[in-house]
């Protein structure tokens, strides 16, 4: 989802042109992605890229999310902590802020205390999570205590 929210250059479209038949009777149809697209060789790149300079256009407006997008990113996945429940519901707002300036949207949240819950309407809801894995790591939030 969040190759789609990022567009590409409108000089660099025509590097991603499709050329499509419905039949063979049929003139091609030619199309240019306008955002980056899932499986191509640079789309980790520019998603990474995209994050980094999200984190420096905001810094001034969310601080703490704009250190934690450069230091504790991995793909998509942001994974850090909080000494402190106020900390920790600071730095989740601010990540949400800094990623809806940019037209994502945080998700996937795992917490282990029931004010970091997720919103129940969201896609991912993890309140009653017992087991996260996230490069190999697994983490238990019941049984980790702030």
């Amino acid at each position: 989802m969040m190759y789609q929210t990022i567009l590409i250059n409108t000089k660099q479209r025509n590097l991603q042109r499709i050329v499509w038949c419905e039949s063979e009777h049929e003139s091609p149809k030619i199309y240019e992605l306008s955002t980056v697209t899932y499986g191509t060789v640079s789309a980790p790149y520019l998603a990474q890229r995209t994050l980094t300079q999200l984190s420096m256009d905001e810094e001034a407006n969310f601080p703490i999310a704009a250190f934690v997008l450069r230091n504790n990113l991995y793909m998509d996945d942001v994974l850090c902590g909080a000494a402190t429940l106020e900390e920790a519901i600071v730095l989740r707002q601010q990540l949400k802020g800094i990623l809806n300036s940019a037209g994502m949207e945080l998700h996937k949240l795992c917490a282990n205390h029931e004010k970091l819950s997720p919103d129940p309407e969201q896609n991912y809801n993890f309140a009653t999570l017992t087991e996260t894995k996230t490069l190999g790591v697994s983490w238990k939030p019941n049984l980790d205590c702030f």
